[in-house]
Order: C-alpha cells, then sequence, then structure tokens
C-alpha cells in the first residue's frame, strides 16, 4: 500500500512536471518567427540618446544594429573633440578591445536576442553597450506597441538598468 502511495505521488509530480515544461516550451515557441511577439518588437527604435537601432530576424534569433549613431551628451562633454574629429565616421573608440575600436558604430551589431529564452513579454540575450565598451546579458521587455524596454544586467543579473525605447514613427524613416 506505500508503494501505490510513492507511485501516485510519484506520477503526479511528473504529470505536473510535464505540464509546466508544456507551458514553458509553448511560451518560447511564441516568441519565435511570425508571433505577434515578433511583430512587436522587428522595427527601428529611438534610444534614450535619440539613435536608432533596427531588431530583424537573424540566426540566432533577433539582432539590433545600430542605424543612426547620436552621441550621447556625456560622452560629447568628456570626449567632444576627439568626437568632432571624427566627423560622420563614429568609431568604437571605448571598446575594451583595442583591436575593435577602430570600427564604426552605424551599422554595429549591439543587441542579440534568444527567442527560446523568452515568455510572452521578455526575451533574454545579450546586449553592447558602446557608451562603456562592455556587453551585458540582459533582456527586452514589450511594454506596448510602441515601446519597449531594454534592459542590461550585472552580478549574476541582480542588479539591472533599463531605459525604454520608442518605436521610430514612419515619417523619420
Amino acid at each position: 500500500m506505500r508503494l501505490l502511495k510513492l507511485f501516485s505521488l510519484l506520477a503526479a509530480r511528473l504529470v505536473g512536471l510535464s505540464v509546466g515544461l508544456f507551458f514553458a516550451v509553448s511560451s518560447a515557441v511564441s516568441a519565435q518567427a511570425g508571433s505577434p511577439t515578433e511583430q512587436m518588437i522587428l522595427g527601428t527604435w529611438i534610444t534614450e540618446t535619440r539613435s536608432h537601432v533596427t531588431i530583424v530576424p537573424c540566426p540566432p534569433g533577433y539582432c539590433g544594429f545600430i542605424t543612426k549613431v547620436v552621441v550621447a551628451e556625456q560622452i560629447l562633454k568628456r570626449y567632444g573633440d576627439e568626437v568632432a574629429a571624427m566627423g560622420d565616421n563614429i568609431v568604437d573608440a571605448l571598446n575594451k578591445d583595442p583591436a575593435l575600436r577602430n570600427r564604426p558604430l552605424q551599422g554595429l551589431q549591439i543587441l542579440t536576442l534568444d527567442p527560446i529564452e523568452a515568455s510572452a513579454d521578455r526575451i533574454t540575450g545579450q546586449i553592447y553597450n558602446p557608451e562603456d565598451g562592455e556587453t551585458y546579458d540582459g533582456f527586452l521587455e514589450i511594454v506596448n506597441n510602441e515601446t519597449i524596454r531594454l534592459s542590461g544586467c550585472v552580478l549574476f543579473n541582480l542588479i539591472c538598468r533599463g531605459e525604454d525605447w520608442k518605436r521610430v514613427p514612419l515619417a523619420m524613416k
């Protein structure tokens, strides 16, 4: 009798685990090609510094590329003369890797999102920040049809800092 009770308890836990796994997989699949989530994140977004980042499908899932460079105010204050000397060819001068410091920011991939690591309104991935030359684990959250929040995290994702990006209106493209 005790063995039957133990078997029943184990079977119930396995069913619960299977149901949980089903919902986890369903959530991840919902962020894949053609889904409402994909349609909400694809496109061009205005960052807090007024730069534009375009998110498109790519082999790992979704990638974001800088499509309009606007230098952040704090960078201009600190490196004004050097930025002015670059003219329209702004480079990744603050990259931690000296070999990458001459690559142009225009067209640079700064975002890689993995739809397998997703929920209905959040997709995890990696974020490169050209303002400090660091790459962070992080996530993209869908706030609404016109706003996404991008957050980069440190210390095992315990401390995160985010910023809201607004969809570029058609008139600005």
